[in-house]
């Protein structure tokens, strides 16, 4: 047993999924707590948290290097097993977006911690893997948390949903602290990078943080979107929306799950025009006055377009080898990726309250926006 959990790379994997469970699983249960609260506040639910934990994860830019990286896991899995307590009690809006906001910056440090201490000195190919199953943790935990809060809210409330994410909060908690043979974090040597100018670094930077803040942006916004559109044009309850929700999420985390098993990641860039072309053929198409079965199939369509184009991520990923501190690339990366988690929402709102087909539009803007920052991210800073 002992063997399933050792090295470092396991546990924080498992609290970053566990993460962002809790961070969507609310999403398809906004009509539900609107009506319990009496109050339509609670569509900043994912706001509230993301944007704190955005401005906590940014912050440990300034974090000393001799800090110990497992001792911040180990806190941020506190803080998430605490407000998920908490969170299960409120009985207003506000008190319940408060302690949101709480958890996003009681959690902040969890994300860029799991990703340094993935790294290993003169490692390179087993630093790249051990981030990418990080971020491929935060990927199924944002693809699967919006459908079983939807789905076993109606079983067990979200009171429950609550309460279970801080009991397995609090499991991985006691794992982590008690696990024998952990290795211990070894401090990281500053990496330089060897050819490009600081100018030609920062251009590298300033696309590849472009391409997290709208990818961000694009992922929270479309579940609002999703959400709103099903609700309006079918009718559909939040167990339905889950499903919807489930369509959209799971052919590409499969699609670029596959694509990263087979090596396949490189060949990507061939057919990115082809892929988010899809993606946004896919929301033109629900434009129309589409039966619910055909709707969904398009649903599908988009997130096998998108998803061919997300093992592009790793380019952010490959940020360390152009710093003199990977935990600074590190931080700053993971705050403006969870800043656009936090804007995406607060956007797509005041787009709905215009026109369902004005925020359509804006998302197929955000595609053409991402369609031509990604070649421009596909730039080889490999971790060597």
């Amino acid at each position: 047993m002992n063997q399933v959990f050792q090295g470092p790379d396991l546990i924080p994997g498992l609290a970053c999924m566990l993460l962002m469970i809790q961070a969507y699983l609310i999403a398809p249960l906004t009509p539900s707590l609107e009506k319990d609260f009496n109050s339509s506040l609670i569509h900043m639910a994912v706001p509230a948290f993301a944007i704190p934990f955005a401005i906590a994860a940014a912050a440990m830019v300034f974090l000393k290097p001799a800090v110990d990286l497992r001792k911040c896991i180990l806190y941020a899995l506190t803080a998430l097993c605490m407000f998920a307590y908490i969170l299960s009690t409120a009985t207003s809006a506000a008190f319940f977006l408060t302690i949101r906001a709480l958890t996003g910056f009681g959690t902040g440090i969890m994300l860029p911690s799991a990703l340094t201490l993935a790294l290993r000195p003169y490692k390179r190919k087993r630093s790249l893997d051990y981030m990418v199953l990080i971020i491929f943790a935060l990927a199924t935990g944002m693809t699967f948390g919006p459908s079983l809060g939807g789905w076993l809210n109606g079983f067990i409330g979200w009171r429950y949903l609550y309460l279970s994410t801080g009991a397995l909060a609090a499991l991985l908690f006691f794992i982590y602290f008690h696990k024998e043979g952990q290795e211990r974090w070894e401090a990281i040597r500053p990496v330089q990078s060897k050819t490009p100018t600081k100018s030609t670094s920062n251009w590298k930077r300033g696309y590849s943080y472009s391409f997290a803040y709208l990818t961000g942006v694009f992922h929270s916004g479309v579940f609002v979107w999703i959400s709103h559109y099903f609700t309006t044009r079918y009718e559909l309850d939040e167990f339905h929306i889950a499903t919807d929700l489930f369509i959209f999420g799971l052919p590409g985390f499969l699609a670029s799950l596959l694509i990263y098993h087979y090596q396949l990641d490189k060949k990507v860039i061939t057919i990115l025009y082809l892929s988010l072309g899809l993606t946004a053929s896919g929301l033109l198409v629900l434009t129309g006055n589409l039966p619910l079965w055909l709707a969904e199939c398009a649903l599908g369509v988009m997130s096998i377009g998108f998803g061919c184009s997300q093992p592009l991520f790793i380019g952010i990923l490959k940020l360390p080898a152009a710093h003199s501190s990977p935990m600074e690339a590190i931080a700053k990366g993971t705050g403006i990726l969870f800043a656009g988690y936090g804007s995406g929402p607060l956007m797509m709102i005041g787009l709905l309250d215009i026109n369902l087909d004005v925020a359509m539009f804006f998302l197929i803007f955000l595609i053409l926006l991402l369609a031509y920052i990604s070649r421009r991210v596909w730039i080889k800073t490999t971790l060597k």
